[in-house]
């Protein structure tokens, strides 16, 4: 397959030097809006740097969208005009309005369209997903999510990311809605700059905590910090009637870890995403190839990535009203 790769920043580079070492792509064709970067990639790869997105996607069988959240949307609906698969790292976009019409394109087109939610790659994630779906665990009561940064991005990222709910704790939403199939209802959104007073310029948090009610009755939180220098900290439990189970923690922790084989740097002393979540980001990828051959169903669409997007803006909306936000209300 000819694949072209659009952005080769930090997460970029690391999927094309990933897409490179899978057989199934004879030709990868590398764009960065920064050329020099965009050789700097290619060259060690044997990949082809080229200079415009047109150049990138002529001719390619598939594309892999990294390029900064701003320019997602308009690169989705490219890809979509010329019947091209196409792999877009989450968010869709930085509004529900542009995402919403992704969406709509997307369904009249019949177009294929994968958003990049990792964590539904993770094996600790899955198996934590198969016990809840079997019933196994009994009713569930409650769950507590933890993601934290090793070192925070910089403050150039910060400014363009979104903000901390649609850029960090998006996964978060997306679990909660993955693992237990189930609706938020309402939630409540906390959020603090200490440490990092320039994000009040940007309108960010850099620590975050959001409290959940499910449709179902399950009451969650979400925790993010952008900076742990204890490590990448990435950890959910759930409890339930007959047991509580745990991802991401280490063997020693007194609950039921669902990671069988757990790594030498189990629990949160990780030190990049790109550790901690490797073997799922080699998955994702190699899935999406199939997908875009139509052989494989879509993991993640456009519009459950949408939904997503909708508990962020209500998690922002619930920081700036100081008040909780029902989900009905973000339309």
């Amino acid at each position: 397959m000819r694949v072209a790769i659009l952005g080769v920043g930090r997460l970029g580079a690391f999927h094309a030097r990933v897409l490179r070492d899978m057989r199934d792509v004879t030709e990868l064709r590398v764009y960065d809006a920064d050329a020099a970067r965009a050789r700097e990639v290619a060259a060690p790869l044997d990949a082809r740097a080229v200079g415009t997105i047109d150049d990138a996607l002529a001719g390619a069988d598939a594309a892999v969208i990294v390029t900064p959240t701003g320019s997602h949307a308009s690169l989705i609906h490219t890809c979509l005009a010329l019947g091209l698969p196409a792999f877009c790292e989450k968010p869709i976009s930085l509004d529900l309005a542009s995402s919403r019409t992704v969406v709509e394109q997307v369904e009249r087109s019949e177009g294929r369209v994968q958003i990049g939610f990792q964590r539904r790659f993770d094996a600790g994630f899955q198996a934590a997903r198969d016990l809840v779906r079997s019933r196994e665990l009994g009713t569930i009561y409650g769950f507590a999510m933890t993601s934290r940064d090793a070192l925070p991005p910089p403050d150039a990222y910060i400014s363009t990311s979104g903000g901390q709910f649609r850029d960090q704790l998006i996964h978060d939403f997306d679990m909660t809605r993955w693992l237990f199939g189930d609706e938020v209802e309402e939630l409540t959104a906390l959020g603090s700059t200490q440490g990092f007073p320039q994000y009040d310029v940007m309108g960010d948090v850099a620590t975050a905590a959001v409290l959940m009610r499910l449709r179902g009755g399950a009451v969650g939180s979400a925790s993010a910090a952008r900076h742990n220098e204890a490590g990448y900290d990435i950890r959910v439990e759930v409890y339930a009637a007959k047991d509580t189970i745990a991802v991401g923690w280490d063997p020693r922790t007194p609950v039921r870890s669902v990671e069988r084989d757990m790594p030498a740097l189990a629990g949160p002393r990780y030190p990049s995403f790109f550790v901690r979540f490797d073997a799922a980001y080699r998955a994702e990828l190699a899935h999406f190839l199939r997908f875009a051959r139509g052989e494989a169903d879509n993991p993640c669409t456009v519009a459950e990535a949408h939904e997503a997007l909708r508990l962020a803006e209500a998690a922002t909306l619930s920081v700036r009203a100081r008040r909780p936000v029902r989900l009905s209300e973000i339309n």
